[in-house]
Parts: C-alpha cells; sequence; structure tokens
C-alpha cells in the first residue's frame, strides 16, 4: 500500500525533534528526517542525523516539527 501523504500533520521529508522523555533523544540521536508514514500501525520512521538509524516512532514521541529546515 502507498505510504499516505500526510499523518498528524506530519509528511515525509519533514525535518524533526525527537521528545526529551526518550531514551535515544538523551543519548544524543536528537534530530533526523521522516522517510516514510504507516497509517495502519500509526507508526512514523525517522531517519536519524547522528546514527542514521531509521526508527519506528508514534507521533508522541516527536517534539516539533523543524519549520524552515531542509535536509
Amino acid at each position: 500500500m502507498a505510504d499516505p501523504v500526510a499523518y498528524n500533520g506530519y509528511r515525509v521529508g519533514d525535518r524533526v525533534e525527537l521528545h526529551p522523555a526518550t531514551d535515544f533523544w538523551m543519548s544524543g540521536d536528537r534530530y533526523g528526517e521522516i522517510v516514510r508514514l504507516v497509517l495502519q500501525s500509526h507508526r512514523i520512521h525517522v531517519k536519524m542525523d547522528r546514527s542514521g538509524r531509521v526508527l519506528k516512532l508514534r507521533s508522541s514521541n516527536l517534539l516539533r516539527k523543524l519549520e524552515g529546515v531542509t535536509s
């Protein structure tokens, strides 16, 4: 199935910051880019800048969208 265009205000390509309550944020992996939205499981896949890992997160684990920032 194709990725949805937007989910909870987030789109593929958006730059985001993780919520400070996540272990990833505490270890310094704070910023990334949305690479996929999965509507069925309510997950947002974010490729992190520091580690390069792709995390599968819920939108509640994202603090904010970084406006005006492009990768």
